[in-house]
This record gives C-alpha cells, sequence and structure tokens, in this order.
C-alpha cells in the first residue's frame, strides 16, 4: 500500500504538537501494511477514520492507496464533512 497526503492533511500533520506527529505517522506506517484492520467506516460517506488516541485520521481507500484527506482531533475533524 502506498499513503498519499493532501496538502490540507499534510497542513493538518504540521500544526499538530511533535509527539502527535509522531504518533499519527505510527498509526499510518500500521495502516499501511493492513489497513482492513484499523480503519473504519464513517456512515454515510466513502471515507474511512484511523484512529491515533485523540485524533482521527480520515482517509480514503481505494486499490492500492491510501489517500489520507484530514487530520484533527476527534471533536473538530468531522465538521465540514459530507
Amino acid at each position: 500500500m502506498r499513503i498519499v497526503l493532501s496538502e490540507s492533511a499534510a497542513r493538518d500533520i504540521k500544526s499538530l504538537p511533535k509527539q502527535i506527529q509522531r504518533h499519527v505517522i505510527g498509526v499510518l506506517q500500521r495502516a499501511k501494511i493492513n489497513p482492513w484492520k484499523y480503519a473504519r467506516k464513517i456512515v454515510g460517506t466513502e471515507w474511512y477514520r484511523l484512529r491515533a488516541g485523540e485524533y482521527r485520521i480520515i482517509v480514503k481507500i481505494s486499490g492500492n492507496i491510501i489517500y489520507v484527506l484530514r487530520v484533527g482531533h476527534r471533536k473538530n475533524v468531522y465538521r465540514g464533512m459530507s
């Protein structure tokens, strides 16, 4: 599997504290091996979420590519999604 970051996801990760950045990257590396073990469907969308502690990684899985759309705190990351 290959991971592709959107511009907004790259900005999201860059704005996080270094410790959280490392945790998010670790989760993405694990998901790269077997995304279906960690990904959970977001109801009503074609997207999935990955948990990184209090943070969520919103992804779209297509073929052998994991597109990272957003990364943020769980209370804010879902706002504006539809």
